[in-house]
């Protein structure tokens, strides 16, 4: 019994986790900028006055 695995040893390398959550942000980012000039446009081009009570 002398070569006992550590108790509370990570499964994960923590470059790896620190990777994978840069990329996961970047792609969050780009999508909210994305996403919130595509609804700017889409709220320039639609006359919500009109559709609602038209």
């Amino acid at each position: 019994m002398s070569d006992q695995k550590p108790l509370f040893k990570a499964p994960y390398d923590i470059k790896d986790v620190s990777a994978l959550f840069a990329i996961v942000a970047f792609v969050l980012i780009f999508a909210a900028i994305l996403g919130n000039n595509l609804f700017g446009l889409f709220q320039e081009n639609v006359n919500f006055g009109q559709l609602l009570f038209g």
